[in-house]
């Protein structure tokens, strides 16, 4: 035979893996083996989905309990510059027009107090920079203590939790 032709030898066919059936038993094993992770994979879904749902119901009871923050920082703006007039009257004035700005501030401040606005209250207290912003700082005496707010310069105030406005205090310092 010459070497250039091809013998049968040289063209062996790998043998085809025959599949050998399963028993029963591993067959049970093995569908077991798939349930589980399917019933595995099953349980994720469903923690997703709950996660879902909750953080759902977190957002929108954030909305329902912060969502009219923008609103009461106007108001409180406005409420401030109405502070701002009744300054200017005197106090024994007891004309029309500074009972009606009195009485205008007194329901303003009740109807925000009802919604959870408040105006926070820092004279006196320790500095809290997260509710607080110090525009610049006197020494410390008998009366305010390091770190104590001496005065506030403008109001700060609170939709329950949430800061709507910092207050801007003078802060005593060694």
């Amino acid at each position: 035979m010459a070497e250039d032709e091809p013998s049968d030898l040289d063209e062996v066919q790998p043998a085809e893996e025959i599949e050998v059936p399963l028993s029963p038993e591993e067959r049970i094993k093995e569908l077991e083996a798939g349930l589980h992770e399917i019933e595995k994979e099953m349980l994720y879904k469903q923690a997703e989905v709950q996660n879902a749902l909750a953080q759902v119901a977190k957002v929108r009871s954030e909305g329902t309990r912060y969502g009219g923050m923008g609103l009461a920082r106007r108001i409180v703006g406005s409420v401030e510059n109405l502070e701002r007039a009744i300054d200017h009257i005197e106090e024994d004035d007891e004309g029309p027009i500074s009972s009606a700005l009195r009485m205008v501030h007194k329901d303003i401040l009740a109807s925000l107090k009802t919604e959870g606005v408040e105006p926070i209250e820092a004279l006196g207290l320790p500095f809290d920079p997260a509710k607080m912003e110090a525009i610049t700082t006197v020494p410390s005496s008998e009366e305010y203590g390091q770190g104590m707010v001496v005065s506030v310069l403008e109001p700060g105030w609170v939709l329950r939790d949430r800061v709507l406005k910092v207050a801007r205090v003078v802060v005593a310092s060694e």
